[in-house]
């Protein structure tokens, strides 16, 4: 499950740098490094970027606390790292769908994403009675 963890933090760094790579390829280094007081209208490729690191950003907790909860507990068995690799698969394909805007599949990788935290959990519910 750590390993996981990590894999997930790495997909956060890399998702962490892009808009700043996106935004230095429109504005060039000189304005980056500055006070960026007037910065043009975004490319779309910077706010895509942007918008897939919000809603990683919105997620992520919820993937954290599941992770660290079943290392605490004791339940890093098979369905746990399942719901783990799920997660990071969903992740790593909607900021891909995202960035290319394929509309349809960026969906369907969220979901696969929302059902692999969800897949997490279910061995920590027998922890809320004990």
């Amino acid at each position: 499950m750590l390993l996981m963890i990590f894999l997930v933090l790495l997909l956060l760094l890399v998702q962490v740098f892009l808009p700043g790579h996106f935004l230095t390829d429109q504005v060039g280094t000189q304005m980056q490094i500055g006070p960026r007081d007037d910065l043009p209208e975004p490319t779309r490729a910077l706010a895509r970027s942007r918008r897939a690191l919000a809603n990683l950003q919105e997620t992520l907790p919820v993937f954290l606390t599941l992770g660290v909860l079943s290392i605490v507990l004791g339940e890093q068995g098979w369905l746990s790292l399942l719901g783990a690799g799920l997660y990071l698969v969903g992740r790593c394909g909607h900021v891909v769908c995202y960035m290319r805007g394929l509309s349809p599949w960026r969906s369907m990788f969220f979901l696969v994403g929302l059902i692999g935290t969800i897949v997490m959990a279910i061995p920590l519910v027998p922890h809320i009675w004990s």
